[in-house]
């Protein structure tokens, strides 16, 4: 990830390599442990120095301070300090402290880092602080590398063990700076071994836990920076952004919104906002971050004014973006052909003008930059997203053969590594990462070349999902119920970890708290790791052939795949006997446009407002139907879709097949097929309906007075004091009162009010119903104080204070328990969503409920209203019982709803289609 973090390296890592240099001789030795306390008593002693103060006086006042400053992270003070007072007689580490800082972060000039070194070399084994002294030989090692004199990035990681070690030796054990040498250690070998790097990191923050005060305390920056760069490294986007939030928030506060040290923090931020959809605010940010530029050389300010010229480009923003790639490159070195931040930079224009039409100037660019990224390892992450973007741009301009070659050439390597990635992180989709991003680029080169096998493999790579992960685990040999729940387990306490750091970052959480969720995440990846040493290679995804996959589907079924792409959608047809695909170009990003305006209709629409984007849905419509898909559809009555891609925040029956127009009532794909989700073809059971199946009801749990309005929105709350404060709801009363009725000769469970308790969910034997249907309040992470994860609202039991039995049915506490059902319904809000925020699509309660044994899903998208939940889960589950296949039933579950004039705002999408069918 050095391509997102580079400058962050170099403004902020570099810069604090002598941050809290906590001296042992005894006049410094709290300057670091209570610079709150040292660093104002040492300014107003500086500020109140009389103006005939002898030179001992003046220079011990200015050590003092000097020292405090950095003890408070003030580098740019420091410095300034130190060239009004350098002909003083300061003491020896103030006065290395601030050379070194003052070279290697602030004028970079090789000349004088070079006889700083040797003055440095007499100090290193004798004078008080070794270990300050050590790491500033690791820094200028670093500026080396980072200035591309040698590539000396070894040695300064050599030199950060040794003060890592030096500080063990010489510092007392309480000493809380200890916890900056551990820190720089880590950042360090983050550049060059990322597994190696994230155990240094946790190294760090349980040093933090032990030494450094819970609140007010600088300390805390660098240790959620560490926390932020490996969530980044892993894929975990929405993680980091919450902590480079907190990170912005602590270094403002301490050194005010100006400091060169927050730009590589704002930087990081702009970035992670871009990837997380908030690409005009992470332009802003990285705007902003203009003002904290006073110590950046002409590289870095290439860097960054390529930054935000790849932001303006996620913004839609092309001629803009354009504009500013080539300022970029005019600020570069001219003599710096070889660097591959210049590299990135061409093929970040080539790639902008390629999307514009201007092909020749984009291959020329291309062309270069390829030069550069080819003599990376193969396996480097940064060779394989650059090559693939120059491959999109060859293809872009007809080059197909060319491009299918430079693909070819890093299409395997990521291939292992990202399946590699998949199975063993099974979290919060490190699957969601740079490299799904290569296989989608992949599918379209493989397609304009005609090559279908390599194709279809690379559509499936890109589109993975996290169900597909857990219906994997499913079908694990010997014992496959203990290995759901290993891998649940793991998965549960890696979202409690990470849940307890950001309270901690956000001031609210324990340090305690932090601990213990660190041990359980351990101690469950070693359960995982003993039990089931081969989990990994089991877990790794193993794409269906085009034979395989259509062995799946039959004659009336067609499996789509829509991709898109920043000027086009590219849509595969997978049916019984044929494989099709069409191409829709369009404008910049103007499909992830449309999908948010889609998106923001439909949740407008709850108010009861008939506000539906009727234009939207019928653009994207075309876009994913082009002719070639329409003809491949002839004769087909059902669509599957992936449960993986950009497309998957909205259900499909939503697209309108024909233009709106004026006073006409619009037609829905859900007019003409069933549709169905999938985590995977090779995934998919026998839709069966047989009439013996028995059935269990749970939900209506009790709780407050019920609204007057009955079309009240299961689950729509924010921040609620108490479970007890959620509304009851009469309609699931009745809903599971009918639902029962319908399996009246298979005596069903039927579990409400007072009965409707976790205990009791849990003492059901629900392993013994093929059927079951949750309906009550459905609630996504953080939607109420303390909830880190999905859940289902059950009845809480007064008194209780156990987890167990709080009212929450969570979504790690369901995963433990073992289903057969061939079908869950969950007749609530929101059981689509992720298990947090931006975790991906169907990674929360769909991932439990399958991790559980779960067969088929029937999930909502979005809030339900009451009466609309109990008329689809009635309808779907009565037609499907009588024998239809269920994506049929719900399908004229639907309609009946849709078309129904006495049911106010029926008609409006927002209350007929929130469900989407997952099998």
């Amino acid at each position: 990830m050095r391509s997102i973090s580079s400058s962050l390296t170099k403004a902020l890592v570099l810069a604090v390599s002598l941050v809290w240099g906590s001296p042992a001789a005894a006049q410094y030795f709290d300057i670091y442990g209570d610079a709150n306390r040292t660093l104002p008593a040492a300014q107003s002693a500086f500020d109140a120095m009389p103006d005939d103060a002898g030179m001992q006086m003046r220079a011990e006042l200015v050590s003092d301070l000097i020292m405090g400053l950095i003890g408070k992270a003030k580098y740019k003070e420091v410095y300034e300090l130190y060239l009004e007072n350098q002909s003083l007689a300061l003491h020896p580490d103030a006065r290395m402290a601030a050379i070194g800082h003052g070279l290697v972060a602030f004028t970079k000039d090789e000349a004088l880092v070079a006889q700083y070194i040797q003055t440095l070399e007499q100090f290193v084994e004798t004078e008080s602080c070794a270990p300050c002294y050590a790491r500033t030989f690791a820094a200028h090692h670093l500026a080396r590398y980072f200035f591309n004199v040698e590539d000396d990035l070894a040695k300064s990681i050599q030199w950060h063990k040794r003060a890592l070690d030096l500080s063990r030796e010489d510092l007392a054990p309480s000493d809380p700076a200890r916890v900056n040498f551990a820190y720089q250690y880590a950042a360090y070998l983050r550049n060059q071994d990322l597994e190696a790097a994230e155990i240094a990191t946790r190294e760090t923050e349980a040093l933090a836990l032990e030494l450094l005060p819970r609140d007010d305390h600088l300390g805390w920056l660098y240790v959620f920076l560490n926390n932020a760069l490996v969530a980044l490294d892993k894929g975990r986007i929405g993680e980091a952004a919450d902590l480079f939030s907190r990170i912005a928030d602590i270094g403002v506060k301490e050194w005010g919104p100006n400091d060169p040290q927050l730009l590589g923090i704002y930087q990081n931020t702009a970035i992670l906002l871009s990837r997380v959809g908030r690409t005009r605010q992470a332009v802003e940010v990285a705007l902003t971050a203009q003002a904290n530029q006073a110590y950046s050389d002409e590289r870095e300010l290439g860097y960054h004014q390529t930054l935000i010229a790849r932001l303006l480009f996620e913004d839609a923003r092309g001629e803009e973006a354009i504009s500013y790639y080539r300022r970029a490159l005019d600020t570069y070195d001219a003599s710096s052909d070889d660097e591959t931040t210049v590299a990135r930079t061409r093929l970040d224009l080539a790639n902008a003008l390629s999307v514009a039409g201007e092909h020749e100037e984009a291959l020329a660019l291309s062309q270069r930059s390829l030069e550069t990224f080819g003599k990376l390892d193969p396996i480097n992450p940064d060779r394989r997203v650059r090559q693939s973007t120059a491959a999109l741009v060859h293809a872009r301009a007809g080059r197909i053969e060319r491009a299918a070659e430079i693909m070819g050439e890093v299409l395997g390597a990521n291939e292992d590594m990202l399946l590699d990635i998949y199975a063993r992180e099974q979290d919060r989709a490190a699957i969601a990462s740079d490299g799904k991003t290569i296989f989608r680029d992949s599918t379209l080169i493989a397609l304009l070349g005609a090559d279908a096998d390599r194709a279809w493999r690379s559509a499936q790579l890109a589109v993975m999902s996290d169900l597909q992960a857990s219906a994997g685990a499913l079908a694990y040999p010997g014992d496959p119920e203990g290995f759901a729940a290993a891998i649940e387990d793991l998965r549960a306490s890696r979202a409690a970890e990470i849940a307890a750091r950001e309270s901690l970052a956000a001031g609210e959480g324990s340090a305690n708290a932090l601990a213990d969720a660190s041990d359980t995440r351990k101690a469950a990846e070693l359960a995982l790791d003993t039990r089931f040493p081969d989990y990994a290679n089991f877990l790794r995804p193993r794409p269906l052939s085009i034979g395989q996959a259509q062995a799946f589907l039959s004659e009336d079924e067609a499996y789509l795949v829509p991709l898109v792409y920043s000027d086009r959608i590219v849509t595969i047809a997978l049916t019984s006997d044929g494989f099709t695909w069409g191409s829709s170009t369009s404008d910049l990003h103007s499909t992830r446009r449309l999908v948010e305006r889609l998106r923001a209709s439909l949740d407008a629409g709850l108010g009861g407002e008939l506000t539906f984007d009727a234009e939207a849905a019928h653009e994207l419509y075309k876009r994913i139907f082009t002719d070639d898909i329409t003809a491949a559809l002839e004769g087909k009555s059902k669509l599957i879709f992936p449960a993986g891609g950009s497309l998957a925040a909205i259900p499909p029956a939503v697209l309108i097949s024909r233009p709106p127009e004026a006073n006409a009532a619009p037609e829905f794909l859900i007019h003409d097929y069933a549709i169905a989700i999938t985590p995977g073809l090779g995934l998919r059971k026998k839709d069966e309906g047989a009439p013996t199946m028995t059935f269990a009801g749970i939900g209506a749990p009790k709780l407050a007075d019920a609204p007057a309005d009955r079309a009240g929105l299961r689950g729509a709350v924010v921040d609620v004091n108490s479970i007890l404060d959620l509304p009851s709801l009469p309609g699931a009363m009745s809903e599971l009162a009918a639902l029962g009725a319908a399996f009246s000769d298979s005596q069903p469970l039927i579990m409400t009010g007072d009965a409707a308790t976790e205990a009791a969910v849990r003492a059901a034997s629900l392993e013994n119903y093929q059927v079951l249907a949750f309906a009550t309040h459905g609630l996504v992470s953080g939607q109420i104080s303390g909830l880190s994860e999905p859940a289902l609202v059950m009845t809480p039991q007064l008194g209780v204070t156990s987890a167990q039995n709080d009212g929450l049915l969570t979504a790690s506490e369901i995963a433990q328990l073992r289903l057969t059902a061939q079908w869950v319904i969950l007749s609530a809000c929101n059981t689509a969503a992720g298990e947090g925020q931006h975790a991906p699509i169907y990674s929360g309660l769909a991932r439990a409920f399958q991790l559980a044994g779960a067969r088929s899903l029937l999930l909502s998208h979005w809030p339900v209203r009451d009466d609309a939940a109990s008329r689809l889960s009635i309808a779907t589950l009565v037609a499907s019982r009588a024998g239809m296949p269920r994506s049929e039933a719900l399908r004229q579950a639907q309609l009946s709803l849709l078309n129904d004039p006495s049911v106010p705002g029926g008609n409006s999408p927002s209350v007929w289609a929130p469900f989407v069918l997952i099998e």
